[in-house]
């Protein structure tokens, strides 16, 4: 078993589907402030990017073969993501779970493949 403190950093770029009208038009958005939008409570704003840095304490479990330079592993993890939006920045608890496998080219140096979910509580 081990621990890991890891930190990620990711940048979602808003995407434009299809050709518009208007030069950047996929970048504005227009956010209600009643249940119900209509054309005197909404305002608009630009959303370039979503940008998301997170600092995870993940708990880590190798198998471990004597005879194999092969090992698998799994983690499970527990943090903290912050959410930018827009300049508007909002941290939520947030969990990891890691699995994959590792290869061993010297007692010091593995060789690592292996994918994860990230996610956010109260979502």
């Amino acid at each position: 078993a081990r621990v890991e403190v890891e930190v990620g950093y990711k940048k979602f770029e808003t995407l434009a589907e299809s050709d518009y009208k208007h030069v950047e038009s996929h970048n504005f958005v227009a956010v209600d402030r009643d249940a119900t939008l209509t054309p005197d409570n909404f305002f608009v704003m630009k959303i370039d990017s979503v940008k998301d840095i997170s600092v995870m304490l993940n708990a880590c479990y190798d198998v471990m073969h004597t005879d194999l330079p092969v090992s698998p592993y799994m983690c499970a993890g527990l943090g903290a993501s912050f959410i930018n939006i827009a300049d508007h920045v909002t941290s939520k608890l947030a969990y990891r779970g890691k699995v994959g496998v590792s290869y061993k080219l010297t007692p010091e140096i593995s060789l690592i493949a292996g994918g994860f979910y990230h996610g956010i509580f109260d979502e």
